[in-house]
């Protein structure tokens, strides 16, 4: 793994020109290392360690977006999510009943939330790209950031639901779905305010250095996601809001961009672990069978079932057709779904009757998604910002917030 990072480091703007991404060489290089050497995946690690790398991406995400400028314009990302997101959720239930009628609804229910959340991190190549309008890519990173949060609560009362039919206690709606989800909004708002006036008071009266604010910044999401879990909040969406409010309060993160190198940099590096375990989960996976129904579903899910609900969620917005077509096909899924599969390996157990096909659907798609959109995202990119150039649409080229630094992540 150390023999991988250092090898892609020092190859990273070649192998980034041939649409080589980390994500790809670390699947690769995990399917070929459990292959051959005797290691047990611990699934219960792997998750943790997942658990954490989302949640340092979605802060780091969410931090370079400026609230004061992004409440000017919510449409897009808003559409996504209240109207995109829960269509392409319902959709791949009612394939998912179609094709795997063995789940139950509570297991459709739960491998549809498991795959219809997007990625922040494998979306990165497009919205870093600054030839694609700000506005597009604000809306897919807005998106990216929130939907696996929402996603979370469903995820959680469909393993109950599988868990009661065994014997276990089944929660409330209310205590796992609105409940975490205003107490992750109050921690996120408290704790990213607080923390901002003291790391700009700390800046201005010289308490701390460079080195000192971009440990804290690091360290911010961590302790945001360990109060949630402590409280019964929502993780995910705590370290999402916990970004916004962070970096839209906070002077430092402005002024000072050495502040979130770290933070950046601990994000790839624990991408490329994550990545690398995902290499022995999928052959775990594979040496259980092979259903052509997984195949089949999780080109479903990154095709026709995200693109169509994208489509019907900016009706009325006058988006053109390449902007509809690129907002659709850039929804890739990664490490929300890695982490919702690993939960429910934890909760339900690997020996589950509904287990096998919900992994296998789950693997494919993360394993079609990484190759697809990593392989397309520079060249499509460049391609739909040419475009948009060259005609110069009007509401997609609206005035909007840049979602990130120009260099940002993935930038070695």
């Amino acid at each position: 793994m150390a023999g991988l990072v250092l090898a892609y480091a020092l190859l990273a703007k070649r192998l980034s020109a041939a649409n080589i991404t980390p994500p790809m060489l670390s699947i690769v290089a995990g399917v070929v290392v459990f292959s051959f050497a005797e290691i047990d995946v611990d699934t219960a690690a792997v998750h943790i360690i997942a658990e954490l790398t989302l949640v340092v991406v979605l802060f780091h995400d969410a931090s370079t977006v400026k609230l004061s400028r992004l409440r000017h314009d919510p449409g897009i990302a808003l559409r996504l999510l209240i109207i995109g997101f829960p269509l392409a959720m319902l959709a791949t239930y009612l394939l998912t009943r179609e094709l795997l009628p063995g789940l139950g609804v509570a297991g459709a229910w739960l491998l549809a939330a498991a795959v219809t959340p997007t990625d922040a991190g494998l979306g990165a190549p497009t919205m870093l790209n600054p030839v694609v309008p700000k506005r597009v890519r604000r809306a897919l990173n807005v998106e990216s950031g929130l939907n696996d949060g929402l996603a979370t609560p469903l995820v959680l009362l469909a393993l109950t639901a599988l868990a009661d039919e065994e014997g276990a206690t089944q929660p409330s709606v209310l205590s796992v779905g609105l409940i975490p989800v205003v107490e992750a909004l109050i921690i996120a708002v408290v704790i990213g305010l607080v923390t901002a006036w003291f790391m700009d008071r700390s800046r201005q009266r010289h308490l701390s250095g460079h080195r000192g604010r971009a440990i804290a910044t690091l360290v911010l999401p961590l302790f945001l996601f360990g109060l949630a879990e402590v409280v019964g909040a929502n993780g995910f969406i705590t370290a999402f809001v916990g970004g916004l409010t962070f970096g839209a309060a906070s002077k430092t993160i402005e002024k000072e961009q050495e502040t979130s190198e770290l933070l950046e940099v601990a994000a790839d590096l624990m991408g490329f672990v994550v990545w690398f375990f995902a290499g022995g989960i999928v052959l775990a996976v594979f040496s259980d069978g092979f259903r052509w129904q997984w195949v089949a579903l999780a080109l479903a899910v990154l095709t026709v079932l995200r693109i169509v609900p994208v489509w019907i969620s900016l009706l009325g917005t006058e988006f053109r057709w390449p902007t509809v077509a690129f907002l659709g096909w850039f929804g890739p899924r990664g490490l929300a779904t890695i982490v919702f599969g690993l939960l429910a390996v934890e909760e339900l157990g690997a020996d589950n009757a509904v287990m096998n096909d919900i992994a296998g659907t789950i693997v494919f798609t993360v394993l079609f998604s990484v190759f697809a959109h990593g392989m397309s995202a520079a060249p499509l990119a460049a391609r739909y910002g040419a475009w948009a150039k060259r005609t110069q649409p009007p509401i997609e080229r609206a005035p909007s917030v840049e979602p990130m630094p120009s260099r940002g992540r993935h930038g070695y």
